[in-house]
């Protein structure tokens, strides 16, 4: 079992995206001094946020600013497209057309890459590229979902179902080193990518388990008739762990560190692993069974 401690995407570790902003094609205005009424949206570039006026009937306050007072002027609703799929929640998404593609160089060494809620996307290819020595990795994954293809009507009438998540924790410890992402199909999205470095916990066993926890509201009014308000949906993961016994305090206090990062948690270090999730952990019990190895149960939780 595997944890990545996520590195910060930001205006310095962003070399290049093909996502512009601000995004016009998706009604993005950069902010300017001026009065705005209620229900208009501006960006701030400085911020990468998306900003609402709910001042009553219009303010002239800049955003950063009006989000900060007492009675609040503007509110933040989302980052720019451009930045959605570094913010660490899942359900806010960068969108695209054919492709998406970043450029990201962490200025530390990374060795791990994880994506998550990607939509629309048929393949993705991952490289990276040192200064002195060149492409140094160069691999492709190929996110079509072929399963439940088992025959051949299955193959030309079956809907195409997408992956929505992948992760690779292979990629070279170059320092100097940039990642490229690119994110190829048709009208892809991604909800969060993650870089950074990997940390060995344990072995996870079988016997861990997955669970969806869905956020909809169900009404059944007096004569049975039954509405649904379709809400949010997240992984809850329960990992059991077999830890060696002179690693327990370097988990206990790795797992310390991260109570407040959400950090991607992966159980097989296969490429298809049902549980891979990004969240926080927020339970987690050790046994110390023998002398040489202790039973431990790690919850994670993961986010929308």
């Amino acid at each position: 079992m595997r944890v990545i401690k996520p590195v910060q995407v930001d205006d310095t570790s962003l070399i290049s995206s093909n996502i512009p902003e601000p995004d016009t094609a998706r009604g993005e205005v950069v902010w300017s001094a001026g009065t705005y009424d209620t229900g208009e949206r501006v960006i701030k570039i400085s911020t990468h946020k998306l900003y609402e006026c709910v001042a009553d009937p219009s303010t002239a306050d800049d955003p950063e600013v009006g989000v900060l007072k007492t009675v609040p002027t503007w509110v933040i609703v989302s980052p720019t497209n451009r930045f959605a799929m570094f913010d660490s929640v899942i359900s806010t998404k960068t969108f695209g057309g054919d492709d998406i593609i970043v450029d990201i160089d962490a200025d530390s060494v990374t060795d791990s890459i994880a994506g998550f809620n990607i939509t629309g996307a048929s393949f993705i290819n991952i490289t990276v590229t040192d200064p002195f020595d060149g492409i140094i990795y160069d691999q492709d994954i190929n996110m079509n979902d072929n399963e439940l293809i088992t025959d051949w009507h299955q193959y030309f009438f079956s809907p195409i179902v997408n992956r929505r998540d992948f992760f690779r924790i292979n990629l070279p410890t170059f320092r100097a080193a940039s990642i490229k992402l690119t994110v190829s199909g048709g009208n892809v999205s991604i909800g969060d990518v993650v870089i950074g470095n990997q940390i060995v916990l344990g072995e996870a066993n079988y016997g861990s388990s997955v669970q969806l926890l869905d956020f909809s509201q169900t009404d059944e009014d007096s004569f049975g008739n039954i509405s649904v308000i379709s809400g949010r949906k997240a992984k809850l993961v329960t990992f059991d762990v077999t830890i060696p016994r002179g690693r327990v305090n370097f988990v206990f206090n790795t797992l310390s560190e991260l109570t407040t990062i959400p950090s991607v948690w992966i159980g097989d270090d296969g490429g298809d692993d049902p549980t891979l999730v990004f969240g926080y952990y927020r339970n987690f019990q050790n046994n110390i069974s023998t002398p040489t190895i202790t039973d431990a149960t790690l919850e994670i939780r993961g986010l929308v």
